[in-house]
């Protein structure tokens, strides 16, 4: 069977995220890796966002006189999840200045795509990641269809922390410990 054969991944970055094995060698074609970079650092900062602001959300509308907590962990979480992804952008591009900064000779292509790679290896990561946008995916899909008082946004930044921490909470229940 020769090389020209052998058929080749298409959208690895994809394949990757919902869990089919990729071959090495589609691991590392790594065309989009600013991008990568950029989706991963805001989706974080989004997971985080929105876990803090349904805590705090929930925490203010529990202990103030005629509001509802599950409101405010509704709204907190999308509020949260809203500031997350400016925060997200803005924190990639400034650790990448700093990177930059940091040493005049650095390969910026070469730093953004060494991050991309092995993010992409990092399953922990991509298991976490892969279960927040499906959780994020069905909670703006229920809020779209609903017709409950919350709609696609509260129920997608709900989804999102419940993926995020489903998804975590599987991670630690399944480490090895070396």
């Amino acid at each position: 069977m020769s090389d020209e054969s052998v058929p080749t991944v298409k959208y690895p970055y994809l394949k990757n995220m919902v869990g089919f094995k990729v071959d090495e060698e589609s691991m590392k074609a790594v065309p989009h890796a600013k991008a990568e970079l950029y989706v991963h650092v805001t989706t974080k900062f989004a997971q985080a966002f929105a876990i803090i602001g349904c805590m705090a959300g929930a925490g203010l509308g529990a202990v103030r006189p005629g509001k509802c907590p599950v409101k405010g962990f509704l709204n907190g979480g999308r509020n949260g999840m809203l500031l997350g992804l400016p925060a997200g952008v803005l924190a990639t591009y400034a650790r990448m200045a700093q990177v930059k900064g940091s040493d005049q000779d650095v390969d910026m292509e070469y730093a953004f795509y060494d991050r991309s790679y092995r993010l992409r290896h990092n399953r922990t990561q991509v298991r976490v990641d892969t279960t927040s946008y499906i959780g994020l995916s069905a909670g703006v899909l229920a809020g779209a269809v609903s017709s409950a008082a919350y709609g696609p946004l509260q129920l997608g930044a709900t989804g999102l922390v419940a993926g995020t921490l489903a998804a975590s909470v599987y991670n630690y229940a399944t480490a090895t410990s070396d």
